[in-house]
């Protein structure tokens, strides 16, 4: 199954060894985006995917990402359709008081915590992370593309660990480790280093020393941290 995902793991690899992104981060961008393109166009009137899309509905984040795109009109019949789910869940009150609005209340918070679009995100990205992790295993390519990266937010470096951890023998996975471990103490030492100088800067002891590359530093940390 994951061989269905080399060349887009691949192109990311390969492009962000010029980037200097997190090549995971690249994905799961690329991911939403085609997610959210067909749900607003084809996929809209498939009655399985219509279906799906009134009993999870999606998050903030992802109804924000709906409603910046330019087709309100298949958002609203997408709204008008999920809106006649939710009234199904909306229980009338109990004859007897202590029981009234039970069933309501977990079924909207089940809703409350379900995305159309991060469950099909969620699903794909798994793959390719375990596809990252069997090109590792057999691709020498790939593994001069990984250790050719700048570095991996700590989230996705993270998944990458437990995804090569699953499926390698522990000397590959020893292996895989260090090389993967160099890429990212180097990313993590620099990311400090560019912080710490623009700290520093706002000493006025240092009020001449020029900043340059680390200017954006807070950002670049963030991204460190949380992904971009």
């Amino acid at each position: 199954m994951e061989q269905i995902y080399t060349i887009p793991v691949n192109e990311a690899f390969e492009e962000c060894i010029v980037t200097g992104d997190c090549p995971f981060c690249s994905l799961e961008a690329t991911l939403e985006k085609n997610e959210i393109d067909l749900i607003l166009g084809a996929s809209m009137m498939e009655p399985d995917i219509r279906k799906k899309t009134n009993e999870m509905g999606f998050c903030k984040n992802h109804f924000a990402h709906l409603l910046k795109g330019s087709k309100k009109l298949p958002l609203a019949l997408i709204l008008e359709s999920h809106l006649a789910e939710v009234d199904t869940l909306l229980a009338k009150p109990g004859i007897i008081p202590a029981s009234s609005g039970l069933s309501s209340m977990k079924k909207l918070k089940d809703l409350s915590h379900s995305c159309y679009v991060c469950s099909r995100c969620e699903n794909n990205f798994s793959r390719m992370l375990d596809c990252a992790a069997y090109l590792w295993e057999t691709d020498e390519d790939f593994r001069r593309k990984c250790k050719k990266q700048k570095g991996y937010c700590i989230p996705h470096f993270a998944r990458f660990l437990e995804s090569a951890k699953d499926r390698m023998k522990k000397n590959t996975f020893a292996s895989f480790y260090k090389a993967v471990y160099d890429v990212e103490n180097a990313y993590l030492a620099d990311t400090s280093e560019k912080l710490s100088r623009f700290v520093k800067s706002f000493d006025y002891r240092n009020a001449n020393v020029p900043i340059d590359d680390a200017r954006d530093a807070v950002e670049r940390s963030i991204t460190l941290v949380s992904g971009k």
